[in-house]
């Protein structure tokens, strides 16, 4: 008798302990899976998809913005300067055409030549018989903020203001093109003189830039290295007109960088 209920008494005692070790089981297996959706919720709040740094920078989009304020600025210079001679032309005297029997002729006048203080200076540089050439005008330009922000740091130089793209070689002008081993865009150290005659090693780049439409690409050169060096140097300001001539010696090309006085401004 007694045995019978200590049978049904481990039995019982059995049940119970597999009862509490079920219900035990399932909680951890419930708290598992808790914790697992918990760590994936914190995984994709802390590591999104794409995430930009605050110190990327997109040179090209950079580019291409610097390029519509230029050409921005550039629009309102032109208008500007036109509205100015509009009111000289109707404020000075009519004066009484003059038939000239071969038409007249709205080209603009050709530029001064390249003054003799710089000229001096190639004479200095090209002392012990080195071969000159002549003076080529590049580019007659305002200067524009994005010329001489510091964080720029390049002299911008359209290809449909430049007057004369004769003054690159077929060669160089290929070599623009073309990248080093780094695919990094060539570039060709030049001599500049500075409107203080003063000398400087700067960069020649060619930068091509696809327009919106995916078909026309917009191209400059431009100056950069020490470009903003020359810029705080000579104090060159916004609305300041320059002209930048190139010229060889011994068939290596250098630039002369000369800043017209502001009475001769547009």
């Amino acid at each position: 008798m007694a045995c019978g209920k200590f049978r049904r008494y481990e039995n019982n005692r059995l049940k119970t302990l597999a009862r509490l070790a079920n219900q035990r089981l399932q909680e951890l297996m419930e708290a598992d899976e808790l914790k697992k959706k918990n760590r994936n919720k914190r995984k994709i709040r802390s590591n999104p998809v794409f995430k930009i740094p605050d110190d990327f920078v997109d040179w090209e989009v950079e580019y291409e913005e610097q390029q519509e304020q230029e050409e921005e600025e550039y629009s309102d210079h032109k208008a500007s300067a036109a509205a100015k001679r509009r009111k000289t032309h109707n404020n000075s005297p009519k004066k009484k055409k003059e038939s000239s029997g071969e038409g007249s002729s709205s080209s603009q006048p050709p530029p001064c030549p390249l003054p003799e203080e710089f000229k001096e200076v190639i004479r200095r540089l090209a002392q012990g018989g080195k071969r000159v050439t002549e003076e080529k005008l590049v580019i007659e330009k305002g200067l524009f903020k994005t010329d001489l922000a510091k964080g720029n740091n390049r002299l911008s130089i359209p290809f449909t203001q430049v007057l004369d793209h004769t003054f690159l070689t077929d060669d160089e002008t290929h070599f623009l093109t073309t990248r080093d081993g780094n695919n990094k865009m060539n570039f060709k150290e030049v001599t500049i003189i500075e409107p203080s005659l003063e000398l400087e090693k700067v960069k020649l780049c060619r930068w091509d830039m696809n327009k919106a439409n995916g078909k026309n690409t917009s191209s400059n050169y431009v100056l950069n290295g020490a470009w903003s060096n020359v810029a705080q140097r000579n104090h060159l300001e916004p609305d300041d007109v320059v002209q930048l001539w190139s010229f060889r010696i011994d068939q290596e090309l250098h630039f002369a960088l000369v800043k017209l006085p502001h009475n001769n401004n547009n």
